[in-house]
């Protein structure tokens, strides 16, 4: 073989320059070792596909190195190449050493970790609690990393500490927060409570009344941001000012994913917007409370949006790879991710614990009993229709009669669920009609009626947490003419009116505030006013229970605070059963079950697999015997 000289370089990406006149593309080598990783060829020259990660760079130059010594070849290394490929490979291991360091809090670096807590308490007003302080100090010093802590820990005002250091040490000037509408409130009142006295709010909202148009809105992200030291910006709108957003992620932006489930479904185009908006971010923080992850695919975005150009070098997870992981896999994922992201639980912040759960069973009346047997033979075998119905008939009886409305249902069990397309409606026939007629009123709903007036009358405010905008109208209108002054808050309540329903339920203006928790679980805090709560009607998503608990206990209660949480169950004779069946006592149990897969892995350091819709509604309906 005539003797050759290569060169491997980098200029962006990696490539191979060969002589003109050789034909390496037609040998076994490269076929087998470099053809899959080429993006173009041209004469004396291969160019290998641009997102290449350090680790496949690596064993192309190796593979190259063997094949040049067998065959007599001249093979030149660039020294730009050497180095990027050292400077990638420590970058990631060592912000891995960092994210352990840090979770055992390594004695080496306690001197760091003093003048943090020291500069971060200087500069807000709010003293963030010592694992709060912890938290706070993980997220800055990781300059990318996740807060997975529960629901009511406190993940905001550990932020925001993060922001109190960069701001006095003049590393950012601004937080940019991508979150659900819903959490706008909150995050205005964070920032009030942590800086009061010490900075003044400068906030741009892409909502705000003023901006009346979408042009407006534009010029306004353009122009008006320019002093702006919070900057609100739902995910749904993300599409919309991509561009104008984008010019915002700047050195000195503090980039913030609050409620960054939001934007788990791999290719959604919400998330595909989230990523492309974090690729040049200096300091991005990626915030959830919910449970994590339905499946490990779930962290697929939100590693994205951390590290869009380590991801292929450290993590390398492929779609397919994160949807059926073995024992195995699952291991090595968590060792790979448990250093980039921490996880607070409010036993560990001292947030005194709620009273144990308190049960309103209801018994069903005959009628109601025939009417679960008549639904159980008509939607049996659609066990997610069949949930529904049951819950109706527990609402409001009426709506049996009707086509059902799939944009209730939306966030019914899960914000990504597929299956609620998939029901089929029901064409009853007049054998329903008539118990419907029978029964015109739900005997849960008439009693959960006398159990709110029980707790109004001890002068306690109360939220009434339901799924159906029906319900919700329902109770407010019944409560009304009883005299107790109540509000509702759901989808179609725009988000100022549901701003100024906070606040006047906080104020103390009217006793029952009535919700559901796809548009009330997120970032909204009555701790300091409500401590009762009752569960009326609820899914199995236990992402919606945990937050809409949290509302009412979080941290800033004080020791010796009650928090009561009441169910309301119904229960049903089934024929030639010995026990009753209720719904609501199957849902609850599979919630508990959930609850304790999430603590346990938050012990063992690790993330939870949650089980799918379809294996929650064969444990819930196991004893129907459909």
């Amino acid at each position: 073989m005539i003797n050759n000289q290569w060169y491997l370089g980098f200029d962006g990406a990696l490539f191979l320059q060969i002589s003109q006149d050789e034909s390496l593309t037609s040998t076994a080598f490269y076929k087998l070792n470099l053809k899959r990783y080429v993006k173009n060829i041209s004469p004396g020259f291969i160019r290998f596909n641009p997102e290449l990660s350090y680790i496949v760079f690596n064993t192309i130059i190796e593979k190259c190195k063997t094949y040049s010594e067998k065959n007599g070849i001249k093979l030149e290394v660039a020294s730009d190449l050497e180095k990027y490929v050292t400077s990638r490979e420590l970058y990631i291991e060592k912000r891995y050493r960092l994210g352990n360091e840090i979770k055992s809090k390594d004695e080496k670096l306690n001197d760091r970790f003093l003048e943090y807590s020291r500069i971060v308490n200087e500069n807000m007003d709010r003293k963030l609690r010592p694992q709060q302080m912890w938290d706070s100090f993980f997220m800055f010093a990781m300059t990318k990393a996740a807060n997975f802590s529960v629901p009511g820990s406190g993940k905001t005002s550990s932020v925001l500490g993060v922001y109190a250091y960069l701001n006095s040490k003049n590393l950012a000037n601004r937080i940019l927060v991508i979150c659900p509408k819903n959490a706008f409130g909150s995050w205005i009142d964070e920032f009030n409570t942590c800086f009061k006295g010490k900075k003044e709010l400068k906030l741009f909202n892409i909502h705000d009344e003023k901006y009346k148009t979408t042009s407006a809105r534009r010029k306004a992200l353009q122009f008006d941001t320019g002093d702006s030291n919070l900057i609100l910006i739902n995910y749904e709108s993300l599409k919309t000012y991509y561009e104008e957003a984008k010019t915002l992620v700047r050195p000195d932006t503090l980039l913030v994913y609050d409620e960054v489930h939001k934007v788990k479904r791999v290719n959604g185009e919400n998330a595909r917007y989230s990523v492309a908006l974090a690729e040049n971010s200096q300091f991005t923080i990626a915030m959830t409370g919910t449970p994590i992850p339905n499946g490990y695919i779930d962290i697929f975005n939100f590693l994205h949006i951390l590290f869009p150009n380590e991801y292929n070098d450290f993590f390398n997870f492929n779609e397919g790879f994160l949807k059926k992981p073995n024992d195995y896999e699952i291991i090595k994922i968590n060792d790979k991710l448990q250093p980039f992201f921490c996880r607070t639980t409010k036993d560990q912040l001292g947030v005194p614990s709620a009273n144990p759960d308190y049960f309103y069973i209801n018994q069903a009346t005959d009628i109601e009993n025939e009417l679960l047997l008549t639904l159980k033979a008509q939607c049996g075998k659609n066990k997610l229709a069949l949930l529904i119905r049951i819950l109706q008939l527990e609402s409001n009886p009426k709506l049996l009669l009707q086509r059902l409305d799939l944009s209730q249902f939306q966030y019914f069990i899960d914000d990504s669920i597929d299956e609620i397309e998939d029901i089929q409606f029901v064409d009853y026939s007049g054998k329903i009609e008539g118990l419907v007629e029978k029964c015109p009123e739900s005997s849960k709903f008439l009693r959960c009626i006398v159990q709110i007036k029980n707790i109004v009358e001890e002068n306690k405010p109360i939220i009434l947490w339901c799924i159906f905008k029906d319900t919700i109208d329902r109770f407010n209108e019944e409560l009304s003419k009883m005299g107790i002054k109540s509000r509702c808050i759901y989808g179609e309540v725009p988000l100022e009116d549901r701003l100024n329903l906070i606040s006047d339920f906080k104020s103390g203006q009217f006793k029952v505030l009535i919700t559901n928790p796809h548009t009330l679980a997120e970032s909204v805090s009555l701790h300091g006013i409500c401590h009762d709560a009752i569960y009326f009607e609820y899914s199995y998503n236990l992402v919606h229970l945990l937050q809409s608990k949290d509302r009412i206990h979080r941290l800033g209660l004080p020791q010796g605070q009650y928090t009561q949480y009441y169910f309301m169950q119904n229960e049903y004779l089934i024929p030639d059963t010995d026990e009753p069946w209720s719904l609501d006592k199957e849902i609850y149990d599979r919630l508990q079950m959930k609850e304790r897969i999430m603590l346990e892995a938050i012990a063992n350091h690790k993330l939870e697999i949650m089980p799918t819709s379809e294996e929650d509604l064969d444990i819930i309906f196991s004893k129907l015997k459909l």
